[in-house]
C-alpha cells in the first residue's frame, strides 16, 4: 500500500527570493505597458491564475480576457527561468531537501506536488533547488485556478501512479506552510501537516486543526512519526 505525500513548494520546500515577481512584472510590462505592477501582492497559498487576475483588476481596473490571460502566462513562463537565476535570495527551507531524499528511499511512499504554480514554473523551482527527480506526479495551476481542485487532481494522479506501480493507494498527506494547504488537503480527503516555515505562524496554522504541526522539516523524526511506518514497519536510515 502506497502512502501519498503531496508537498506544496513555496514556503514549504523553498523560497525563490522574488523570481515570480520579477518575471511577472516583465511580462505585465510587455503585455500592458505598466511597470511595477506587483505592488504589495501577497502570493502565499494562492494560485498563479488568481494572483494574476487580482493584479490585473487592481492595476487595469478589470479582469483579463482569455487571450490576454494566455499571452500574459506565456510571457511570464518565458521570463521565469532567467528571473530564477537572477534571484539572489533563493533558498531552501530548513531540512526540506534531506527529508525529501529520505522519503524517496522508502519503498511504500510516493512523492507528489500540490502547488498553485503553473507546472513549468513549478519544475523550474524544483530543478533549481535540487529536488529534480523526486516528485512523480502532482496538481498544478494549469489544472485549475482553485486550490482544492488542484489537490484533488494531485490525489487522482497519485492513485493512478500507485496502481501503475502494481500497488494500491493508502494514506494521503498534504504538507504545506499556509492555512490554504491545510484546508485544501482536508477538502481532498487527505490528512495534513502544517509547517511554519512561511508567512504563517504556528498559532495561525494550529487554528486550522491540521493532523500534524511542525516548526520546520530539519528533523525528520517527527515527520516520520506523523505519517507512520510507510515501509512496512522497517525503520529507515536517518541522517
Amino acid at each position: 500500500m502506497k502512502t501519498l505525500l503531496l508537498f506544496d513548494i513555496d514556503g514549504t520546500l523553498l523560497l525563490t527570493g522574488g523570481a515570480g515577481k520579477i518575471a511577472f512584472e516583465r511580462a505585465f510590462l510587455e503585455c500592458f505597458g505598466v511597470a511595477d505592477s506587483w505592488g504589495g501582492t501577497l502570493p502565499d497559498g494562492r494560485t498563479d491564475p488568481l494572483i494574476f487576475d487580482e493584479i490585473a483588476r487592481r492595476v487595469l481596473g478589470r479582469g483579463l480576457t482569455s487571450p490576454e490571460h494566455d499571452r500574459l502566462c506565456a510571457k511570464y513562463l518565458a521570463y521565469f527561468p532567467p528571473a530564477l537565476e537572477e534571484a539572489d535570495r533563493f533558498r531552501l527551507m530548513p531540512g526540506a531537501l534531506p527529508l525529501v531524499r529520505l522519503l524517496s528511499t522508502l519503498p511504500n511512499v510516493l512523492l507528489g506536488l500540490a502547488t498553485g504554480n503553473f507546472k513549468s514554473a513549478a519544475f523550474e523551482k524544483i530543478r533549481h533547488g535540487g529536488f529534480e527527480g523526486f516528485f512523480r506526479f502532482g496538481g498544478y495551476a494549469c489544472d485549475s485556478a482553485d486550490r482544492d481542485q488542484i489537490v484533488r487532481t494531485a490525489v487522482t494522479r497519485g492513485m493512478l501512479s500507485a496502481r501503475e506501480a502494481g500497488d494500491i493507494p493508502g494514506d494521503i498527506w498534504v504538507i504545506g506552510d499556509t492555512p490554504f494547504d491545510i484546508r485544501s488537503g482536508r477538502a481532498a480527503g487527505g490528512r495534513t501537516i502544517g509547517v511554519a516555515t512561511g508567512r504563517y505562524t504556528l498559532q495561525e496554522l494550529a487554528a486550522e486543526s491540521p493532523d500534524g504541526l511542525l516548526i520546520d522539516l530539519s528533523d525528520p523524526t517527527p515527520f516520520l512519526d506523523l505519517i507512520g511506518p510507510p515501509d512496512g514497519g522497517q525503520s529507515p536510515k536517518r541522517g
